[in-house]
């Protein structure tokens, strides 16, 4: 598992920060009882391998979020719904989003449409 202190998921292919819980069917990890860490987000490579397309020349691997990094450059967030926070440096998991411009990451609703 990439996050640091992650815990691999059932089906062994995704994995969720330490507090929260795997939902392989929704390939997310909602339940975080408490505030939990930001993931550092690692740099886009330039390899044509890459899955997800980040700006002209960088690229993540398929399962992973372009997250515009500090400086102007791309990063991967090892979550592909997650969200990137504001210092350009971390995301946080799919259903929550970063406090503190990336000190922490807590949980948020998102109302139907």
């Amino acid at each position: 598992c990439v996050p640091p202190q992650a815990v691999c998921c059932g089906d062994h292919k995704h994995c969720c920060p330490r507090g929260y819980t795997c939902n392989v069917a929704t390939e997310s990890s909602p339940s975080a009882p408490h505030r939990a860490p930001p993931v550092p987000l690692r740099a886009a490579g330039t390899h044509p391998g890459g899955l997800v397309p980040c700006g002209a020349t960088g690229s993540c691997h398929g399962g992973q979020r372009c997250c515009q990094a500090w400086g102007g450059s791309w990063g991967c967030c090892p979550f592909a719904q997650g969200s990137c926070c504001s210092d350009g440096r971390h995301c946080c998991p799919a259903g929550s989003h970063c406090t503190g411009g990336g000190w922490g990451c807590s949980s948020q609703r998102w109302d139907l449409l």
